[in-house]
């Protein structure tokens, strides 16, 4: 792993993963100083660790495997990135992976990390408590980023940091995809047709968890362009379980916010 250049992080961390006692930090990771000193508003502490960045695995081509699902993951285990060679997404909620491969013909979703799984990109965190916040009125899918991030300094948090979030409950306008060798994101900004093709679905509404992160001037590096949150949606389709990479997802009123708690 070469050294990248490390996001401003709640300190002694604030994005990924306060790693469990048996995952050694990789080399190059994103990992805070806890030395370094947090804004005073800062009410949240933990450690953020990351294997890759986008930029390297969506534009540079580097896609190669660099950690190990299962040794990335605890009891209170955040997580998303994407799988090597971008075969699928992964999804961490409270130390379970999931895990979707799929094409434009269909998608399969697993829990569970299979030992053979390796993620070329892996932001993960460690939450051991949550503070519940009630979505009271709908918010637009535009308007995701800015909710979170006016709640959470309601809350208290830095928002200047990189934070996890997550969402429970119902959901309005997704647009999710898996990737499959290849961001279509990315494809359309370059006027592409993404090859192969994705999976890709959208949803009115639904009943389903947002695990996320919220993360100023990180384009690139933990967020898409233009962009300052990064989600992946965890939800039931069809009897079967389905994670995939949220391109766009607003939220319905009587949905709740978890912020992670002091």
């Amino acid at each position: 792993m070469k050294t990248i250049r490390p996001l401003p992080l709640l300190v002694p961390a604030a994005l990924l993963f306060a790693a469990c006692a048996s995952a050694p930090a990789p080399d190059g990771a994103f990992v805070s100083d806890p030395d370094s000193g947090a804004a005073p508003g800062a009410t949240w502490s933990g450690e953020l660790r990351s294997w890759g960045t986008l930029r390297e695995a969506l534009r540079d081509g580097r896609v190669e495997a660099r950690v190990a699902v299962a040794d990335a993951v605890g009891p209170d285990t955040h997580a998303l990135g994407a799988l090597a060679d971008l075969r699928g997404e992964v999804t961490v909620a409270d130390g379970v992976a999931w895990i979707s491969e799929g094409d434009a013909a269909g998608c399969r979703t697993t829990r569970g990390a299979p030992g053979d799984a390796r993620a070329t990109v892996l932001f993960a965190t460690d939450v051991p408590a949550w503070t519940d916040l009630a979505v009271e009125e709908a918010v637009d899918p535009s308007e995701l980023d800015a909710y979170v991030k006016r709640r959470a300094d309601e809350l208290g948090l830095d928002t200047s940091r990189p934070f996890p979030f997550r969402v429970e409950g119902g959901l309005v306008e997704v647009k999710l995809h898996v990737i499959a060798g290849a961001c279509p994101m990315r494809a359309r900004m370059l006027g592409e047709a993404p090859e192969p093709p994705p999976f890709e679905l959208a949803l009115d509404a639904v009943d389903g968890r947002l695990v996320g992160f919220h993360a100023e001037d990180s384009a690139g590096e933990l967020c898409h362009a233009s962009s300052r949150v990064h989600a992946h949606v965890l939800l039931e389709r069809d009897g079967q379980p389905l994670t995939g990479h949220v391109e766009w997802a607003g939220l319905a009123p009587g949905a709740v916010l978890r912020l992670p708690r002091p």
